[in-house]
């Protein structure tokens, strides 16, 4: 004899129910007989394990770029919130329409087993809110955001020449001047050291002007071949007098072929070619840097207040870490942009590369210790012992010492910031070649299981550290785009002495040969998709 679904729901027990549809909706109304309310509360679990699916399929990039759409983290949210509810009313709906035994205790094993259900997505709502204060604080929006200048941190010692401000240099927009005429350029930019047709490029104009890339950046990226990002570390922190940008690298990836190259910039280089609109706003540094026994033979005949032989270079005459310090808060020349200093920057490595910028980020070093942490460390492969003490990168802190053995090593986020920075044992350029490394390490352990896992983190890390002028509505297709490049294949090229800076200033400083610079990277942006830079002299790094 065949029951009744009242008989069944009447000698069933309630709570084996509701633990039945916390293990998957509609168990528990199916065990109980009620077979209608079964397939309303499975379809959509069916439909949901569909998403997952078509989720776990894709590359973490993609899977980036898609939820971190305008919109789609809103969605999440409301949807979470839908699912929560269905979730727990799959739970405590079989235990209410069955007709077994009920008490005080079936009743708080029943909320139990719905607060279980819930945790889950309580932590999603967490991530997702997470991720929307990330993006809102790092990336800016398709409206254009007053600019926010900090303030210099007082200096905790004696500036030193290349690190410091001696004296402001004024945003030359923000004044009306009557400029001299152009004049040749200094001796400096001898052959072999300059390329006056390179310097003579058509410069960015002062006016905002809309970007090629971010005209065509969009749904998919249709049209574009190549994306360039200028990435920037800072090195302010406790008793450093001024946030000089001594990690300087232009990380660029080809579309079409998934090849990716990363240039270093050492930070010392100096006589770097400038924009034509404010080419000649460091002549008074330039002055003051000119040798004491060149400047105690000008004249001023002519009675003008220049000296008769001084020839400006139309250059910045100091470290080319010096210029974000000097430039960051020129907001009449960059009024639209989210840090004047790194426009300034960009501007000037775009000559120097003979390479269209197309964003900028810069990480300071507090937030570089919160990633790596975040990440679980990073792996390198260290070819000699590294034994050093840095200064700390919060405020509080004690000093960084480390011992590192050579081969690989996983490095926390101190280990890490510390094996970057020392340069007591060893050149500035064999820093660089560890910087360029250890971003390629960081990208290539970045992989979207760590990312899901850590990302609470990784969000409060970036959103406190990170700046970029990044629009918000382009970051998925540049998520989408990075799900082509080979990490494990990546062209680093520094620009060292002595072949890319074969001339010395008379402090001793190098000076770029823009030729030999101009043709390493045209080599690099020319890479088919089957060759390899991960083998010879083209790579720095194990990873």
């Amino acid at each position: 004899m065949t029951e009744t679904r009242g008989q069944v729901a009447e000698e069933r027990s309630g709570v084996t129910a509701a633990a039945l549809g916390a293990v998957f909706p509609g168990l528990g109304h199916g065990y109980l007989g009620r077979w209608w309310s079964a397939a309303a509360m499975a379809v959509p679990a069916i439909a949901l394990i569909g998403i997952v699916v078509i989720a776990i399929r894709m590359s973490s990039f993609e899977l980036l770029g898609v939820l971190v759409t305008p919109g789609v983290l809103r969605g999440i949210l409301v949807a979470n919130l839908v699912i929560v509810v269905w979730r727990v009313a799959a739970v405590v709906d079989p235990y209410r329409f069955s007709k077994g035994h009920h008490s005080a205790w079936t009743l708080m094993t029943v909320l139990l087993l719905g607060f279980l259900v819930a945790v889950p997505h309580l932590l999603i709502a967490r991530y997702t809110l997470d991720a929307a204060y990330a993006l809102d604080q790092v990336f800016v929006s398709d409206e254009v955001a007053p600019v926010v200048v900090l303030d210099d941190p007082a200096p905790a010692e004696a500036p030193q020449a290349g690190d410091a401000i001696t004296f402001e240099v004024v945003d030359p927009a923000s004044v009306t001047t009557t400029r001299r005429s152009q004049t040749p350029r200094s001796m400096l930019f001898t052959e072999g050291v300059g390329d006056p047709d390179a310097v003579a490029l058509p410069p960015r104009t002062t006016d905002p002007q809309p970007k090629p890339l971010g005209t065509l950046l969009g749904a998919d990226y249709d049209g574009v071949s190549r994306i360039t990002i200028l990435l920037v570390g800072g090195d302010g922190g406790p008793g450093r007098s001024s946030n000089r940008t001594d990690s300087i690298m232009v990380a660029t990836f080809d579309t079409d072929t998934g090849k990716s190259a990363v240039f270093g910039i050492p930070r010392n280089m100096t006589h770097t070619p400038l924009p034509q609109e404010w080419s000649t706003a460091f002549v008074d540094l330039e002055k003051s840097l000119t040798p004491w026994d060149e400047r105690r033979l000008w004249t001023d005949e002519d009675g003008d207040g220049e000296p008769d032989q001084f020839e400006p270079c139309h250059c910045f005459p100091d470290q080319i870490n010096a210029i974000y310090p000097y430039t960051r808060k020129w907001v009449d020349t960059y009024p639209d942009e989210a840090d004047p200093g790194l426009a300034a920057l960009r501007d000037t490595l775009e000559i120097m590369l003979g390479l269209e910028i197309d964003y900028y980020a810069m990480v300071n070093m507090s937030g570089f210790v919160s990633l790596v942490d975040v990440l679980g460390g990073v792996r390198v492969y260290v070819t000699g012992r590294v034994q050093t003490e840095v200064s700390p990168a919060r405020e509080g802190e004690d000093w960084i010492e480390v011992d590192i053995s050579p081969g690989w090593n996983r490095l926390n986020g101190h280990e890490a910031l510390a094996y970057v920075r020392e340069r007591k044992s060893v050149s500035d350029y064999t820093r660089m070649k560890r910087q360029r490394c250890l971003l390629k390490a960081v990208a290539a352990q970045a992989d979207g299981l760590t990312i899901a896992l850590r990302f609470s983190g990784i969000a409060e890390a970036v959103g406190s550290s990170v700046r970029t002028d990044i629009p918000i509505q382009f970051l998925p297709g540049l998520l989408r785009r990075g799900s082509s490049l080979d990490f494990s294949d990546i062209a680093t090229v520094g620009f060292v002495p002595p072949f890319y800076t074969p001339i010395l200033d008379h402090r001793g400083k190098p000076t770029p040969d823009l030729l030999r610079i101009h043709a390493m990277v045209r080599w690099a942006l020319n890479a088919e998709a089957d060759t390899e830079f991960d083998t010879g002299d083209d790579s720095e790094c194990r990873i």
